[in-house]
């Protein structure tokens, strides 16, 4: 088992193994090396709890933080980033600083839950949060953060023309959204390009000169 087999690999080895312990989630494997003395570099930990929030294993961020590690502060950054909302909830609990960029990389990840967990605590990101859900396709997350004011600009469907997967519904978002009366999407209904576009403003009388 990966026990017995931790036992009778070298130092280097250890080290990549503690590596892929905050991958894989495997806590036994974990609390074995500590039993035997091993602790592991500064690096080696940050990597490790890096890891656990990236793959979003909770129970192994719980003993490493019980134990005394700490990660950086890019740590919640990840668990926002991969969609794992128990995580950051855990860590934002011990204090690890939310940022604009969490709220942006929680776009990135699509999971609506966690930008309406977020944004209940009162944190807001910026004009870029809504860019990170368009090129990303979530468009649930996209009509949420424009309810919420967001602007979305003609550079972020321009972008997402280039990138995106669902470039025409995300148009049709857009124009639902303009249609009952929220604000900062005409510009980027123009930018779209699309004849469908173009025929949507033309009936509301919007003037191209």
């Amino acid at each position: 088992n990966k026990v017995d087999f931790a036992v009778s690999i070298g130092k280097l080895d250890l080290i990549k193994l503690l590596f892929q312990i905050g991958e894989k989630g495997d806590l036994k494997v974990l609390k074995y090396l500590r039993s035997i003395g091993y602790r592991g570099t500064e690096l080696t930990i940050a990597y490790a709890i890096d890891n656990a929030a990236i793959n979003g294993h909770l129970e192994i961020l719980k003993y490493l933080h019980s134990i005394g590690y700490k990660g950086e502060e890019r740590t919640i950054n990840y668990a926002a980033e991969n969609g794992h909302l128990e995580v950051l909830k855990y860590l934002r609990s011990l204090g690890y600083r939310v940022t604009e960029w969490t709220i942006s990389y929680a776009a990135k990840s699509g999971n609506l839950d966690m930008i309406k967990y977020l944004h209940s605590l009162g944190y807001k990101g910026r004009k870029y949060t809504v860019y990170f859900a368009a090129i990303n396709d979530h468009l649930e997350v996209v009509k949420y953060l424009i309810e919420l004011g967001y602007e979305c600009d003609e550079w972020i469907i321009n972008d997402v023309e280039l990138k995106g997967k669902n470039a025409e519904q995300l148009l049709k978002v857009l124009i639902d959204l303009h249609s009952i009366g929220y604000k900062g999407t005409e510009k980027a209904i123009f930018h779209a390009g699309y004849l469908e576009a173009f025929d949507y403003l033309h009936s509301i009388g919007y003037s191209y000169s």
